[in-house]
Order: C-alpha cells, then sequence, then structure tokens
C-alpha cells in the first residue's frame, strides 16, 4: 500500500488555479523530487500534503485513509508519521528553546514517555544526524546554519515518522554542509523512509530521487523516473531547467529559456506556450492533466553533461 496518495488534487482561490490535477503515489523508502520555477506551486503542493490547506478537490491519503477533508482532531493523532524539514533551519527553530527542549517538545505534545526516556531519546536521534551532544544545551542562534539544519532534522525524526517532506533543504547550506545533509537523506531513505523532495537544485534530486515530478504554473509537465528523465531531458521546460545549471566548461554559454514572451497564451492551450520555442499551433490544446509527459513536441536528442 502506497503511504502517501494524491487523486486530482487541486486549489482554487482569488479566481485561478494554484493547483490542478496533481496525482501520484508514494510507496515506502520511495522519494520523489517535485521541482519547478519560482511560483510553479511546490510550496502550495507541500502544503497540501502536509494538511496545512485544504484542496477545493481532489484528495490525499495517508496509508490508504483520508488525510485531506478532515477535521484537525481527527487528523493529528496521525501527524507524526508525517514530518516536515523547511527552508530556513533558524527560523523554523523556537529561538527561546536548547536543543534538547526543542527535540523533547514533540514527545511531550503526543505524550510519550517520561522525561528521562524523553531526554535519552533526543541524545540519541541527535547523534544519528551526527549533531553534538554538547551543543544540545545551546539555542539556536549559537549554531551554524549546518548545526541548526541538522538539529531541525532530528526534530523531525522524534516522532519516528514514515514520509518526510524537505522544502529546500539544502539552499541555506554551503555546498560542503548541503553535501553532509544530502549523505543523511540517502541514509535515512536506506533505512525505508519516504521522502517529497523540494528543491531548485536538480543535482540532489538526481542523486536522491527515484522519481520526479515538474511543475508549471501549479499543473504537472511531466512525471516519470528521475534518471531517465534527467538524461533524456525529452519535455522542453525540464530541458530549459537543466541548462540552467551552472556548468563551468569555458565554450558553455547558458540557454535563457523562456526569458522572452514568443507569443501569446491561448484559452485551453499549453501554459508554456508563450515561452517554449518547440510551440506550435498543436499546443492551442492543451495536453490532458492526466497525461505523464504533457507536451506535444517532446525532444528525443540527449543533452546531459558527462561528468554530472
Amino acid at each position: 500500500m502506497a503511504l502517501l496518495t494524491l487523486d486530482s488534487l487541486a486549489l482554487h482561490r482569488a479566481d485561478r488555479w494554484h493547483l490542478r490535477g496533481i496525482s501520484f503515489e508514494i510507496q515506502p523508502g520511495e522519494a520523489w523530487g517535485i521541482v519547478g520555477e519560482s511560483g510553479a506551486g511546490k510550496t502550495t503542493l507541500m502544503n497540501l500534503i502536509l494538511g496545512l490547506l485544504e484542496p477545493t478537490s481532489g484528495q490525499v491519503l495517508l496509508s490508504g485513509e483520508a488525510w485531506s477533508g478532515i477535521p484537525e482532531k481527527v487528523r493529528r493523532p496521525r501527524r507524526p508519521g508525517i514530518q516536515a524539514l523547511f527552508q530556513d533551519p533558524l527560523a523554523s527553530l523556537p529561538p527561546h528553546m536548547t536543543g534538547f527542549e526543542i527535540l523533547e517538545e514533540p514527545l511531550v505534545i503526543h505524550a510519550r514517555g517520561d522525561r528521562k526516556a524523553r531526554r535519552q531519546a533526543a541524545v540519541e536521534i541527535a547523534e544519528r544526524v551526527r549533531f553534538p551532544e554538547s551543543a544540545l544545551d545551546q539555542k539556536p542562534h549559537q549554531w551554524s546554519g549546518g548545526l541548526a539544519q541538522r538539529l531541525a532534522l532530528a526534530r523531525a525524526l522524534m516522532l519516528s515518522p514514515k514520509i518526510l517532506v524537505l522544502d529546500e533543504p539544502l539552499s541555506a547550506l554551503d555546498p560542503t554542509l548541503a553535501g553532509h545533509m544530502l549523505e543523511l537523506l540517502l541514509e535515512l531513505k536506506a533505512d525505508g523512509m519516504a521522502m517529497l523532495f523540494v528543491s531548485h537544485d536538480l543535482l540532489a534530486v538526481r542523486h536522491l530521487c527515484d522519481r520526479l515530478l515538474v511543475l508549471f504554473g501549479g499543473e504537472m509537465m511531466a512525471k516519470g523516473p528521475t534518471r531517465s528523465m534527467l538524461s533524456e531531458l525529452r519535455h522542453p521546460y525540464l530541458r530549459g531547467l537543466w541548462e540552467a545549471v551552472p556548468n563551468l566548461e569555458i565554450s558553455s554559454q547558458p540557454r535563457r529559456w523562456g526569458v522572452e514572451r514568443a507569443r501569446d497564451l491561448e484559452p485551453g492551450g499549453c501554459l508554456l506556450m508563450d515561452r517554449c520555442p518547440s510551440a506550435s499551433d498543436h499546443c492551442k490544446s492543451a495536453p490532458g492533466l492526466d497525461q505523464d509527459e504533457r507536451c506535444h513536441h517532446p525532444w528525443t536528442a540527449q543533452v546531459v553533461r558527462d561528468g554530472v
């Protein structure tokens, strides 16, 4: 049974669709990457999955049972099964609490263990994410960004969740610390943790995720196995995202995909029609929301750089 199921998920507010027709499943031990430019709908999707927003239509199932559209008093006892790690670790941690207090708080809220057991659990989880025990008596302002993100990850693990929802967990870290955090996530995944990894970093997504969902304008553009999608780059929008990845080769010239509008959008047409270099009259009718590759003109050539 899938741990998380999204069925035609949609959110409509202020006379427009913020998200529409999103469907996929996450199996135990599987990691999904969610990519797209700013404003694509990634954070909205994450908030719907976490139960922080309610969908206009469609539903979210957690372990086969309704997760969206239910009262919070029914949802709350099940929240330990799905936990989140946010982009800015210092903003997500209470500044007045020590590391011990931050880690023990979820156990207090859900009435797990006595004081001694909670303290021991905090030490064990901190060790698992390689957070030094000596720093657990300190407060967040005394930690580096890397330590703060490790502590935030430890807090997310305190309730033994089955799914981690990760919102740009590497973006606030320097490359070395981001690499260490990615190693921790890979270890958790190897232990059977399912993950939803929201990111702009396609290289990290390629390294961590089994499957990939590409969003634009609140709609799914493509989804499928990460390795094949990022090696074939069949969807023009995904190809544009990949070609925006910095390349240190002297001869390399970044491609300005979709920066200028080449044509007008058509009502009912593809959302990318005004920006896509491959667009034609066929694109005046958008591919169905149920298609895994929503494009009338997918590319066939492979362009992934060697060694990336």
